[in-house]
């Protein structure tokens, strides 16, 4: 009977270890969670984001549109009198009437025949000056250098009224013929330092036909606050 009693508390305490390590290892079992199910855990259908995606800038955050560019203007002054100066102002995208040019800033660049000045240096009290590109087109022309502009002197205007060296060529005998120079383009500071660029289309009043000279006629852009984007 001893023996049998033995036998019998044996067996049961060994029955409740075995039973005690399985309840342990079933509890850890259902509480683990693989690595898949951390990375992409289920999201139930009705709570699934439906926010419409937006593109934005990275730096920002802010939704990104496209650049509105400048509109270009051309415009034709007559710059017929010998004698006296026609002024442009790239504000008003007018002729102006100025009275004393060289003590007023209400002018950007002033034309009398193929001569051109700008409101700056010897000619007027702004900040007008000019930076020559050659080899280029207008469009080409996206923003104004940061140096290299040149104002009006004692010596020469900035913009070299003789042919070749500046907005034109002369042709000579027998023509006569005044033609602008479609490789080239001026970037200039107006007079309150803003910029504008410049390209001279023709001369005549009939450019077709080449009749009436002295009427200048330009493509410009003008940049009103003061950055160099074109």
């Amino acid at each position: 009977m001893k023996s049998i009693r033995n036998f019998v508390n044996q067996y049961g305490i060994t029955s409740l270890i075995l039973t005690l390590g399985v309840v342990v290892l079933f509890s850890f079992g259902c509480g683990s969670e693989s690595e898949e199910d951390v990375e992409n855990p289920l999201q139930p259908e009705d709570t699934a984001d439906t926010t419409p995606l937006v593109t934005t800038d990275a730096d920002t955050q802010a939704p990104v549109e496209d650049p509105v560019g400048l509109e270009a203007f051309t415009f034709t002054i007559d710059a017929t009198n010998r004698e006296a100066w026609a002024y442009f102002s790239f504000d008003a995208g007018d002729v102006v009437e100025i009275e004393d040019a060289e003590n007023s800033e209400a002018w950007d660049i002033g034309f009398q025949r193929t001569k051109v000045k700008l409101n700056g240096g010897i000619s007027g009290p702004g900040m007008g000056s000019v930076v020559m590109l050659t080899e280029t087109t207008f469009e080409a022309v996206t923003e104004a250098p940061a140096d290299g502009y040149k104002a009006d002197t004692d010596d020469t205007l900035a913009i070299v009224p003789q042919s070749e060296k500046g907005w034109y060529i002369y042709t000579g005998p027998p023509t006569h013929w005044v033609l602008p120079l479609e490789d080239r383009v001026f970037v200039l500071k107006a007079a309150d330092e803003t910029f504008a660029k410049v390209q001279f289309i023709g001369y005549y009043k009939d450019n077709e036909n080449k009749k009436d000279s002295g009427f200048v006629t330009f493509k410009y852009v003008h940049q009103p606050d003061g950055s160099h984007n074109f």
